[in-house]
């Protein structure tokens, strides 16, 4: 049976699979820039983020739907590119702040085109406090710029 999704849920699973890709990348950007105060602080968001994973997975199952997986070709790819960067960088570590400073703002953008879809309350709920985590995220990364 074909069931067309609402524009919540389709703003929901893009908001999860972005949120699921950027903790792989803040894991392997950690590795990246070695034992690091910049590695502790992607550590540290990524384990944050994590919690979020779960809250917007019930978000979308209470909608009705299922949360999508990120395309493993593409985060393969991705995470292929910034290893290739790092190896021809004498320092990727403020590369890969910029490119994490980049993804909490794409994840933000997400945030906000979901509030245009007038999710439920409980949604609401959970778009504000995921927007004080990347707004979060983000001073912590401009500061360590």
């Amino acid at each position: 049976m074909f069931r067309l999704l609402s524009d919540t849920e389709v703003a929901l699973n893009e908001l999860f699979v972005a949120c699921r890709e950027s903790i792989d990348h803040y894991h392997d950007a950690a590795e990246l820039v070695g034992q690091s105060e910049i590695a502790k602080h992607f550590l540290d968001i990524a384990n944050s983020r994590k919690l979020f994973l779960n809250r917007l997975a019930s978000a979308i199952r209470e909608l009705g739907d299922l949360p999508s997986v990120p395309d493993p070709d593409k985060e393969a790819g991705e995470m292929m590119l910034h290893h290739l960067s790092a190896a021809l960088s004498s320092d990727y570590t403020n590369e890969a702040l910029a490119q994490r400073i980049k993804t909490e703002e794409h994840i933000l953008a997400l945030v906000n085109a979901a509030r245009k879809t007038e999710p439920n309350q409980s949604c609401t709920g959970l778009l504000n406090d995921l927007t004080s985590h990347i707004e979060d995220a983000i001073n912590t990364l401009t500061k360590a710029v």
